[in-house]
């Protein structure tokens, strides 16, 4: 099969039947050079959206007239030089999307390491305007990991009381915080 150049088509098509003449050409290409796109980009839609933007771009610029090779070899040319083009693009926004990630990544755990510094002397400051001994008790059991009934025993009070203390120290922690946030 012999294929078309631009001489071919000059003489083939009058000048008045130029849509004509690309709509043949892309009739003609189009499944090949979609076939060639998809064997560089791996992805049907983005070949076929690449295939498009090429003739879209070839019928708008009329560029074929300036072809000096076969039409054949010009357009799988310049479907490789899209793939190419768009293959460096995605790469290149790819890399931005993971730089931005990971700072944003870094920036969000920046954020919450403040945060929970905060929020820990929040907790530390609330917990220090408890009573005396609702402070003790509180502080045995949650801070130094006590069991009640040690506490208990330590201070000379029952297990209930222990219970009570610690009952409305969170009550009080609880409020104190609430007016925090």
């Amino acid at each position: 099969m012999r294929h078309a150049n631009t001489n071919d088509l000059q003489q083939k098509y009058r000048p008045a039947d130029d849509e004509v003449t690309y709509e043949n050409i892309f009739k003609q290409y189009a499944k090949a050079l979609w076939a060639e796109a998809f064997r560089h980009l791996h992805d049907q839609q983005e070949a076929k959206d690449i295939v498009q933007e090429l003739l879209i771009e070839i019928w708008e610029k009329r560029s074929l007239k300036n072809v000096e090779s076969t039409i054949m070899s010009y357009l799988f040319q310049s479907i490789r030089y899209k793939c190419y083009r768009y293959i460096k693009n995605k790469n290149a926004e790819e890399h931005k999307a993971a730089a931005w990630s990971f700072f944003q990544e870094d920036c969000t755990k920046t954020e919450s390491s403040l945060e929970k510094r905060e929020l820990q002397q929040s907790i530390a400051a609330a917990i220090k305007t408890l009573p005396i001994q609702s402070f003790s008790i509180f502080t045995q059991v949650f801070i130094e990991g006590k069991k009640r009934k040690e506490v208990a025993a330590n201070m000379g009070i029952s297990v209930n009381t222990v219970n009570v203390h610690i009952y409305t120290a969170c009550k009080r922690l609880k409020e104190k915080l609430k007016k925090i946030q």
